[in-house]
């Protein structure tokens, strides 16, 4: 197995092996947000200028998975003036670059008896591997619908795994917004 190869299987099991979906909130902690009832989404505005997320097909995904969220939660979709907030969102893909060093020995290396003995250690090795991937942001703004103001913000980051499939895609979105909207509206106001 040549290097690339194994380094590519590495990459492989480091991106499938864990949850590398990393969740930030912030929110107006002077806000009631029990008050809240319906929404709307702030429209003409375009979700990125990358087309691989500025396009029909994603922005309709992120809508749903949104409308779910919020729907299970007890919010109703309505008209923009009868809204108490409004919903929008933002994505962006970065390519990025990982360093991991791994450093190691082969043991404790002891034979013969007594003083006439051999004590020591193996050789080691030492070995540094980069990894090309992206990172995907997918941010959801909620602003209260009187003063325009952001009330609330969540911001999910993650390694951008290669999907296949549109089903995987959306599972995707799914699962990163379920995550995001967790936060909303904060635990310290329970709705």
């Amino acid at each position: 197995m040549t290097t690339l190869m194994k380094t590519a299987v590495l990459s492989l099991f480091l991106l499938t092996g864990c949850n590398t979906l990393s969740v930030h909130t912030d929110y107006d902690t002077k806000y009631d947000f029990q008050s809240l009832k319906t929404y709307a989404w702030i429209e003409g505005k375009a979700p990125s200028n990358d087309i691989r997320i500025n396009n029909s097909l994603i922005i309709n995904r992120v809508v749903d998975a949104v409308n779910h969220n919020l729907q299970a939660k007890g919010y109703q979709l309505v008209d923009k003036d009868k809204a108490d907030f409004y919903v929008n969102w933002l994505g962006g893909i970065e390519n990025k670059i990982r360093l991991e060093t791994i450093d190691g020995y082969y043991g404790y290396l002891g034979y013969g008896y007594g003083t006439w003995g051999y004590r020591g250690y193996w050789p080691g090795y030492t070995r540094t591997y980069y990894f090309e991937y992206q990172e995907g942001t997918l941010i959801i703004d909620i602003a209260d619908s009187r003063n325009k103001q952001l009330i609330w913000r969540g911001t999910g980051q993650d390694y951008l795994e290669r999907k296949e499939t549109p089903e995987e895609i959306t599972q995707g979105i799914n699962r990163t917004v379920t995550e995001i909207l967790a936060g909303f509206p904060p635990s310290s106001q329970p709705r």
